[in-house]
């Protein structure tokens, strides 16, 4: 019966592996090293190219649910660099997922679906603060004169007259001079107005819903609200 003493073989400590490690011929030592490096390279690009998916899916599901997002407001609320978001949306727009529009200063880029002239440029109003206000302003206030809607806005009446021309070139307001009076009516399809609202801008539209109660009959099902009824 043979002791724990009596075995002439010791295991190797870490230090002595080392010493045999280092007493490896250069060749086979520089080939481990090689090996090892190409194992690193190849984890290195499995991350990179995950990272890029994973911000891409970001990006797009971003766009998706706020379409007429501009460039600043991508990086803003998603707290990416310039670089990263400007790779990402080049990406997305040749591959077809996303197109862009500029329109005034900004380009505006949406998602790849088949909106309508009219639709895009409700989108484009509704992604702008002041222009939501008035668009919505007026849905419940129709006919209102320049002091109301500069009141309600709290903007000057000159920037009143600023943005109501451009949302009457987009088709979506109309102006009628009274005596001295100037009114303003939304001209664009209430109902969808309401529905992209609803359907884009969940937070604006719980907060504007009770207010607009007499418009929302006009609103029509969207398809997955229709599939669940069938």
């Amino acid at each position: 019966m043979y002791h724990k003493t009596d075995y002439p073989f010791r295991f190797p400590s870490a230090g002595s592996q080392r010493k045999v490690d280092s007493a490896k011929p250069s060749w086979i030592q520089a080939e481990t090293e090689q090996g090892d490096e190409c194992v690193d390279t190849i984890d290195d690009r499995d991350e990179s190219r995950n990272t890029d998916e994973s911000r891409s899916e970001q990006i797009l599901q971003f766009i998706k649910s706020h379409p007429g997002a501009h460039f600043r407001q991508v990086k803003r609320e998603l707290n990416l660099a310039v670089g990263v978001v400007q790779y990402h949306l080049y990406r997305l727009e040749k591959d077809g997922s996303i197109a862009s529009r500029r329109r005034g200063f900004y380009k505006r880029f949406y998602p790849n679906l088949k909106f309508g002239d009219s639709q895009l440029d409700i989108l484009d109003a509704l992604s702008q603060e002041t222009d939501r206000e008035l668009l919505l302003f007026l849905m419940r206030n129709p006919e209102a004169i320049q002091k109301e809607v500069s009141e309600h806005v709290g903007i000057s009446p000159a920037s009143v007259s600023w943005h109501m021309r451009r949302l009457s070139r987009a088709g979506l307001v109309e102006a009628r001079r009274q005596g001295t009076n100037v009114r303003y009516l939304v001209s664009g399809n209430h109902s969808e107005i309401l529905a992209l609202l609803r359907g884009y801008h969940p937070t604006i539209w719980e907060r504007w819903s009770d207010r607009l109660a007499e418009s929302l009959m006009e609103i029509p099902q969207t398809r997955s609200e229709t599939s669940e009824g069938e």
